[in-house]
């Protein structure tokens, strides 16, 4: 799958490949050179900000998991390493529907880049 572009840029890495499993899927991806997020984000390095690592296990976990709830809150989060142009990574999301817990892990052989738990409840609450 290609970088999922708009007319604002670049906002999706590469998906090299996708590994479904019981409760997740693993992606392996690529951070592209041109990501939209790198703008002003520093001006030093380019980093892909914290925030936008969050709303990607979201959006692939809704595309790939099924996952229809409504954001609750986050705990233990963690950014360990910087996430940089060119990168290739794996982004490891596992949902537990029951408790509404997606659990994510963006690492590769070499390290752990971020880590953490995304809450969420059901429409009605």
């Amino acid at each position: 799958m290609k970088n999922q572009g708009s007319e604002a840029g670049v906002l999706f890495p590469e998906t090299l490949t996708k590994q479904i499993q019981a409760d997740g899927v693993v992606l392996t991806l690529r951070i592209p050179k041109d990501l939209t997020y790198f703008n002003g984000h520093f001006d030093e390095i380019a980093v892909v900000p914290g925030v936008v690592q969050i709303q990607w296990a979201v959006h692939y976990a809704r595309q790939y998991l099924s996952l229809t709830r409504d954001f609750s809150h986050m705990e233990s989060v963690k950014f360990k390493e910087l996430l940089l142009p060119g990168q290739e990574l794996e982004l490891a999301l596992h949902y537990l529907q029951q408790a509404g817990k997606l659990t994510f892990c963006y690492r590769s052989t070499a390290c752990e880049y971020s880590s953490g738990r995304i809450y969420f409840h059901d429409h009605d609450v």
